[in-house]
């Protein structure tokens, strides 16, 4: 495949003037590689496993359908696990996946197993290496770069229900575990990518297993957020997390909203069905009372299964509420294979009519 070059400059200077004030007009970014692997053509073990078709993918979705500042995304979650050893299934019709019936972290004994890797041959660490050059070099833009936050990480190799049992009867382990996937594989892997990729403008962990009401908020105040501030606290706010969802299941989402800003310090992030449920209003107030930016994702499921006239007035309601005063974006989340197309160009078209400042 012969590199293709593209030129998303201006898309990006506008979505970094939007999240620090006033932009031209508002950003709609998104989560698209399962819908981009389709409309490249591409079957998942080949798209997951080659770089060069991966990124292909991404940026001519990226192109075509006019959506901003794209970015290097692929089965996130497995790439540290895979690299510790965990069987990864490549199905003929999704996007790989933990073999959930063969656990890599059996009992105590297991922990020896969480060793630093080798990430220039293990697993499919230098896939990812090699989509961050490959973006570059299509792009003359550095990707923001990415890393299974540990919690999930946790829950990978695991199993999120023995997990769950681990802290609640046996915590020492429970606490062993998070360490050691703290700092024998994330830490190393971070600053590993970061010496590569030093210009990438950030290094963004994923980690919606640790969303409510899979955990209470108490255990995500006590299990997940400390070993991201360890992190942080090595790398900066260079380093962050912002998708966790459950809000709307609190008497009082600030609370939910504070956790989030301690592991994402510069912008406020809210996604469907939590947005739809308490109203826009709740985050754009919240952002503008901490003078932080804001991100309104609109869901996975509403974009795959609702009209374009419901997207389109949605959408158009999201807008308005983030608008004012700009720092704001809006999030297409998790663009899927089945998502149909004129969905997706219903929510683009809505943020490119309605999203424009004066």
């Amino acid at each position: 495949m012969n590199i293709v070059k593209y030129d998303f400059n201006e898309s990006f200077d506008n979505f970094n003037r939007a999240m620090i004030g006033i932009p031209d007009r508002i950003p709609v970014f998104a989560q698209i590689h399962e819908f981009a692997m389709v409309k490249a053509g591409f079957n998942p073990p080949e798209f997951y496993t080659d770089p060069q078709k991966l990124v292909y993918g991404l940026l001519e979705v990226h192109k075509k359908y006019g959506l901003d500042a794209p970015y290097v995304d692929y089965d996130v979650y497995n790439i540290e696990a895979q690299g510790l050893g965990q069987r990864i299934i490549f199905k003929n019709d999704g996007v790989p996946d933990i073999d959930r019936s063969d656990y890599l972290i059996k009992s105590p004994d297991d922990l020896k197993k969480i060793t630093k890797p080798n990430f220039k041959k293990d697993g499919r660490f230098p896939f990812a290496i090699k989509c961050y050059e490959y973006f570059y070099e299509m792009t003359s833009c550095y990707s923001v770069l990415n890393f299974c936050a540990p919690f999930s990480l946790a829950a990978n190799i695991r199993g999120i229900e023995n997990v769950i049992f681990d802290i609640m009867e046996n915590p020492n382990f429970a606490r062993e575990l998070f360490k050691r996937i703290t700092h024998e594989v994330l830490i190393p892997w971070i600053g590993f990518m970061e010496e590569h990729f030093s210009d990438a403008p950030s290094i963004v962990g994923s980690d919606a297993t640790a969303s409510l009401p899979i955990l209470n908020i108490e255990m995500l105040e006590e299990w997940v957020i400390p070993y991201i501030e360890e992190i942080r606290n090595i790398f900066g706010d260079k380093v962050y997390v912002s998708n966790w969802v459950g809000d709307r299941y609190l008497k009082d989402p600030v609370r939910m909203f504070n956790d989030k800003l301690r592991v994402c310090s510069k912008f406020l992030e809210g996604q469907d069905p939590d947005v739809e449920a308490l109203g826009p209003e709740v985050y754009k107030n919240y952002a503008v009372e901490k003078n932080v930016s804001l991100v309104l994702g609109v869901g996975a499921a509403f974009l795959a299964r609702a009209t374009p006239g419901e997207i389109r007035k949605r959408v158009k309601r999201y807008l308005e509420v983030g608008k004012p005063g700009g720092k704001f974006a809006i999030y297409l989340c998790n663009i899927g294979a089945s998502t149909p197309e004129e969905n997706l160009i219903a929510a683009i078209d809505t943020v490119k009519e309605y999203g424009k400042y004066d």
